[in-house]
């Protein structure tokens, strides 16, 4: 079974339209590890966008060289949310 989560941003005036799944979530996680982390943050949007979002995304992240990095962090944190974790001693 495949998780995926649909998340809709509204960056500026535009909704943009994300689907991303664990394998795009890991994908990332792997190219940033490498040393990489503005390729992966390009690569996983470009992945889960959906494809009437696709050329608003492409607009938006040409326009803004930051923008990838910043919506690929608002996505992560809606898609993979922090959880409270400890360690019993």
């Amino acid at each position: 079974m495949t998780v995926q989560k649909t998340i809709i941003l509204t960056v500026g005036n535009t909704d943009i339209e994300f689907n991303p799944t664990p394998a795009d979530h890991d994908e990332a996680q792997n190219t940033i590890l490498q040393g990489d982390a503005s390729s992966a943050a390009h690569n996983f949007l470009m992945n889960c966008v959906s494809k009437e979002s696709k050329d608003a995304l492409r607009e938006i992240t040409t326009a803004n060289p930051g923008a990838a990095t910043q919506i690929y962090g608002a996505v992560l944190k809606e898609f993979a949310p922090k959880l409270a974790i400890s360690v019993k001693k």
